[in-house]
């Protein structure tokens, strides 16, 4: 009891540990335009070096399942659930982001780039029947009725605005659900998940679905739009900490202040929202896809930004924001202040109408100062801990230097509707440059996306997309049902140019085997199986790790 006391807690510790550090970008937004030459997915994996090179540790990504609307859907109307752009269905065998190799190739770019990638999943509802609550889906082999995870009436319980609801009680959804969703971030490789409308799927289930085997490793963010008790409740309560969620009432509260033309109250801020309560579980927004198309903020997101990449929690930078908007270079001098100097706890040093002083305590600590009136710059003495005659400077490159007293304390002017960042002079931090390798598996099975092995073809198993000059390893295993002593599954991967870099044949006698192979250039490499003497198709499960190009 005692070790998976121990085992239960540092898996906490590793979650809160993950939304303490870092800075996620939502990386899209409704109208982006994708297939008017590069797919989304193409021109994320081309912006992932200058992403990182800003300091985002984290994309968020839009929906990867294809939706009723095919080539249409942003992706909130999932249809199949093993469609990730890679069959023939609603008009279309890409998403509206891309292809599913194009998917996994900007995954590894991500991950060469050191960033982690966070998908957003739709597990409370399915959409495109023909009104009879009838999902049939195409196989590996274009049939039609033939997928994964069929549903029928009993499949599903009460219709919402954006389709028809997941029956959660029926033992056979539960456990499909988990199944395809293990099976997606296999597939990717993935490291995080934005879960829709979470408050249409039953803790019980949610909670039984991200325990579940690889999505156990996946952190997880909610959109769970409420007040900030009932959000502080769910995710701390009913989740038991598993999850974070996005802090819609510390939004309104920044909305509200952005909106407000100096008269917002600036005390509300203090505590404001799940940051208040929990601020290991808060992941903070300015703006993002539904709120920019519904109730956009339209002025002052500068304050905005400010708080939250100075405060705690994990904060989220909307897309539109950093390239439409006109943010980017205040956002990401804000990113610097973040990962070098807004480091520990939060001790508010000043509070009125307008103002707000509030000193992140860690090292090397800032003191941000925040004015919200319009015409009046607003000065006053406080306290800090970076002890006493210290030179800071600011950081925010609004003002000039200045320095503590004999007790710490400090004189802070801070400008009309702008804000100060205060740390020690001479600071020179350089934010940390990552790179990781990629594990993605390719599932090969007949009612998949990829078919399994069959006898005298070759046939495709997937794409990758690798640096030159690194190896590829892989891992396969495979089926040997009724097999003779004279049948084989053949493995084989080739270059851009068609020319075959690894090729081996395997017997009756294992069922697994392991390698490695050198990728003499970067570009796409192609995966191909092929069987004999089978006595019917070979399902087969192949894992590759490799490094992709920055």
């Amino acid at each position: 009891m005692k070790g998976f006391r121990y085992l239960l807690i540092a898996k906490l510790m590793s979650f809160s540990l993950m939304a303490q550090a870092g800075v996620m970008l939502q990386a899209f937004h409704w109208d982006a335009v994708s297939g008017q030459g590069p797919s989304w997915w193409m021109q994320l994996a081309s912006q992932s070096q200058e992403l990182s090179d800003a300091g985002f540790t984290s994309l968020w990504i839009p929906p990867v399942l294809k939706g009723a609307s095919g080539g249409y859907s942003r992706g909130y109307d999932p249809f199949d659930d093993y469609d990730l752009g890679s069959k023939d269905q609603r008009g279309t065998i890409p998403t509206h982001w891309g292809s599913r190799w194009e998917l996994q190739r900007m995954v590894a770019q991500a991950r060469a780039n050191g960033m982690q990638v966070i998908i957003d999943l739709n597990v409370s509802h399915r959409a495109g029947d023909s009104g009879d609550k009838k999902y049939l889906y195409k196989n590996a082999f274009g049939q039609d009725g033939k997928g994964r995870f069929q549903k029928g009436p009993m499949d599903f319980g009460d219709d919402f605005p954006f389709g028809r609801l997941l029956n959660f009680y029926s033992p056979y959804v539960r456990a499909e659900l988990k199944q395809a969703g293990e099976w997606m971030v296999k597939s990717l490789g993935t490291q995080g998940l934005r879960v829709d409308s979470a408050k249409h799927i039953p803790a019980d289930f949610l909670s039984d679905y991200l325990n579940y085997g690889e999505l156990q490793k996946q952190y997880t963010v909610l959109e769970h739009w409420d007040n900030q008790n009932t959000i502080n409740d769910y995710v701390k309560n009913k989740m038991n900490s598993r999850v974070g969620a996005f802090d819609f009432p510390l939004w309104n509260d920044l909305k509200e202040m952005s909106s407000g033309a100096g008269f917002f109250d600036m005390r509300r801020l203090q505590r404001s929202g799940l940051l208040g309560m929990s601020p290991e579980l808060s992941v903070t927004f300015v703006e993002n896809h539904d709120t920019d198309r519904a109730y956009a903020t339209r002025n002052n997101k500068h304050l905005g930004y400010a708080y939250i990449l100075t405060s705690e929690g994990y904060p989220c930078v909307f897309w539109k924001d950093y390239y439409d908007y006109q943010m980017k270079d205040l956002i990401n001098n804000l990113i610097w202040i973040h990962e070098g100097l807004a480091h520990g706890p939060t001790e508010y040093r000043w509070a009125d109408n307008d103002l707000l002083v509030y000193e992140r305590t860690g090292e090397p600590g800032v003191l941000v100062g925040m004015n919200d009136s319009s015409w009046e710059t607003r000065t006053e003495w406080v306290q800090t801990h970076f002890g006493a005659n210290v030179e800071l400077n600011d950081y925010s490159g609004k003002a000039g230097s200045i320095w503590t007293d004999g007790q710490g304390r400090v004189q802070i002017s801070v400008p009309p509707n702008q804000f100060v960042a205060y740390s020690r002079a001479g600071i020179q931090f350089q934010l940390p440059k990552s790179s990781y390798k990629v594990t993605q598996e390719f599932f090969g099975a007949e009612d998949l996306d990829i078919p399994p092995a069959v006898n005298g073809k070759f046939q495709n198993a997937g794409y990758i997309y690798v640096q030159g000059g690194t190896s590829i390893e892989w891992d396969l295993n495979y089926e040997r049902n009724a097999w003779k002593d004279s049948t084989k599954l053949i493995a084989r991967i080739l270059s851009e140019d068609n020319q075959v870099i690894m090729q081996e044949s395997y017997g009756p006698s294992v069922g697994w085997a392991k390698g490695s192979v050198q990728a003499s250039k970067t570009g796409w490499y192609r995966l191909e199986m092929a069987a004999e003497n089978a006595p019917s198709p070979v399902k087969f499960w192949w894992k590759q790790t490799y490094q992709a190009p920055r």
